[in-house]
């Protein structure tokens, strides 16, 4: 087989990096959109995923209250954060027979690990998944790696507790670069080593 000679080699190169490039175009821009969010439908519990600010729990409220499920299950539930306390719950008219208390979750991988194993004990057979709008694509990855088709399971976005969505907020930058080591830590599977903590 004849060597390639030095035009070939370089036009190889060219080539390659020329990919190399266009690849990381596409991350890039692929790495700002983080997810449609999904139309509610009724559901067995709204499943709210802890961290950020009180938007998450704010939208799931107003879900328990237009009845689209009698039970909210907030993961994990922490005094520490007011955000996703009771006492915050109770404030928005979440009584606490409509509370399902999920303590120890601490990613968003073990938000669905846990969460799921609390609605198969309870016989749930669906959930609407409450989370901010830059995390909802991680946590459909999440979720559904898990859930392996066993539950319904419905995706809706919460904004900011000021109505903002992420990218108008002050922080978005961070929020992007944040959600984008975190989005290709999951997708590669390590969240089953490094847990991948959401705080």
């Amino acid at each position: 087989m004849k060597k390639l000679n030095g035009s070939m080699k370089f036009r190889f190169l060219v080539i390659g990096i020329c990919l190399i490039l266009l690849l990381s175009v596409v991350v890039v821009i692929e790495s700002f959109e983080h997810g449609e969010t999904d139309e509610p439908v009724p559901a067995d519990v709204i499943i709210m995923l802890g961290g950020d600010d009180r938007g998450r729990l704010q939208k799931a409220a107003e879900l328990y209250h237009a009845g689209y499920a009698d039970y909210v299950m907030i993961s994990p539930l922490s005094d520490e954060y007011y955000s996703q306390s009771r006492e915050f719950a109770n404030t928005l008219g979440i009584p606490d027979h409509a509370i399902i208390a999920e303590t120890e979750a601490t990613s968003t991988y073990t938000n669905a690990v846990l969460s799921l194993e609390m609605m198969e004990k309870l016989g749930f057979e669906n959930a609407l998944v409450v989370t901010s709008d830059f995390h909802l694509k991680r946590s459909r990855l999440a979720f559904d790696r898990v859930n392996d088709d066993r539950f319904d399971l419905t995706y809706v976005a919460a904004l900011s507790e000021d109505g903002e969505k992420w990218h108008e907020r002050s922080y978005a930058r961070l929020l992007w670069a944040t959600e984008f080591y975190r989005m290709w830590g999951y997708r590669l599977g390590l969240y089953k080593v490094l847990d991948l903590p959401d705080d």
